[in-house]
């Protein structure tokens, strides 16, 4: 049985957007396992949202993160409007949706961006930054910034999306969608990722299966 080493990364390095320390244990180039440990930068968002109204409350939980701003507001808003009983309208729901899917699109390409940075592969970098910047026009066209929306309530939303926006909607995500089809098969057909990513830190499907992972990690 060969000897596994063990390599720390973290908690503060250049590659990383937040403080985490990941613990590699590795098999010559395979990565056996993986130790991960987080709490390195406490902000005391809860104690601080104590002292805010349900209103104020939104514009910093969204501030959690400060690339995808949608899904702590969208927590906080079921949260509440289900403790008191609000049922919010079909078409607020629909924003809400819209919202929350446009940012999954976002988060995904740059997160496919960063992978291709981190393999040293600034191509698919370029690509997938490039392809994410329509989805981020489309949230400045929506709500008027391109990051923390400020679209969220307690019983529904504080913009509507209006229906002269909706073909502008559509005819970007056209090209969103095309561009991003030629993306995934240049980065499943290109040898040199399979070179650096196959074989090296193996998640199985019952692996995927067991834990429920879901999006850039599966």
């Amino acid at each position: 049985m060969s000897k596994q080493t063990l390599i720390p990364i973290g908690p503060y390095h250049p590659l990383q957007e937040e403080p985490e320390l990941f613990k590699l244990y590795c098999d010559g180039e395979i990565v056996k396992d993986v130790k991960w440990e987080t709490g390195y930068n406490h902000r005391g968002i809860e104690k601080l949202a104590e002292q805010k109204s349900y209103e104020e409350v939104f514009f910093l939980v969204e501030r959690i993160c400060g690339i995808c701003s949608t899904s702590h507001p969208f927590a906080f808003a079921n949260s509440v409007e289900e403790i008191v009983g609000v049922e919010i309208t079909n078409r607020a729901k629909y924003i809400r949706s819209i919202i929350g899917e446009l940012e999954r699109i976002h988060s995904h390409l740059l997160w496919v961006g960063l992978a291709g940075h981190f393999l040293g592969y600034n191509t698919v970098f370029m690509w997938a930054w490039k392809y994410r910047e329509p989805v981020l026009d489309l949230f400045e066209m929506i709500a008027g910034n391109r990051n923390n929306y400020a679209m969220f309530k307690v019983g529904g939303v504080r913009r509507d999306i209006e229906n002269q926006k909706i073909p502008a909607i559509q005819e970007m995500l056209d090209l969103v969608k095309k561009k991003t089809d030629l993306l995934v098969g240049a980065v499943m057909d290109d040898p040199v990722i399979h070179a650096r990513t196959k074989g090296v830190g193996i998640l199985t499907k019952q692996d995927i299966l067991d834990f429920a992972a879901v999006g850039p990690t599966a």
